[in-house]
């Protein structure tokens, strides 16, 4: 007699938590009503996040005003709540907060990978944990609201 184990599709998850690191934001700015004929702003953000040991990126794909500032709304709030909080407004991409302590968050961005290999983000993880102080995210919320405008 044998047994077959089915295991799904699972890829390293990389984990930043409890390290020295600091979060940079970075944005692709792809078109808005200034530069294009398009009636609303589309921009790519990035997530680099750096220890002393490791730098891990994380790209998202192309998001509206809109649902960037949902996602800044998501940072500046996810502290406020004693539960675990999802921000999965974008299909395939997720970020799960959760509290550490009175000054910490762990964060869990997710990605589903098939949508990175789609969108050439060869060399973004599907999968990071970090944890991040309430005064990072308030800063992180503030550079994305920032590019969520339009071109200048």
């Amino acid at each position: 007699m044998s047994q077959l184990t089915a295991l799904p599709k699972v890829q390293k998850r990389q984990i930043l938590a409890q390290e020295t690191y600091s979060v940079e934001y970075l944005t692709e700015h792809l078109f808005c009503n200034n530069c294009s004929a398009e009636d609303f702003p589309l921009n790519a953000p990035k997530f680099t996040f750096t220890t002393p040991n490791s730098v891990v990126t994380f790209n998202f794909l192309p998001m509206s005003g809109y649902e960037l500032a949902a996602l800044a709304i998501f940072f500046k709030t996810a502290g406020t709540n004693t539960r675990t909080v999802h921000f999965d407004q974008v299909p395939g991409f997720r970020i799960t907060s959760r509290v550490v302590n009175s000054d910490r968050l762990e964060l869990l961005f997710h990605a589903d990978s098939d949508m990175h290999k789609f969108m050439g983000y060869l060399g973004s993880a599907n999968l990071v944990s970090v944890q991040l102080t309430y005064t990072q995210l308030d800063y992180l919320a503030d550079q994305i609201l920032d590019s969520a405008a339009t071109c200048r």
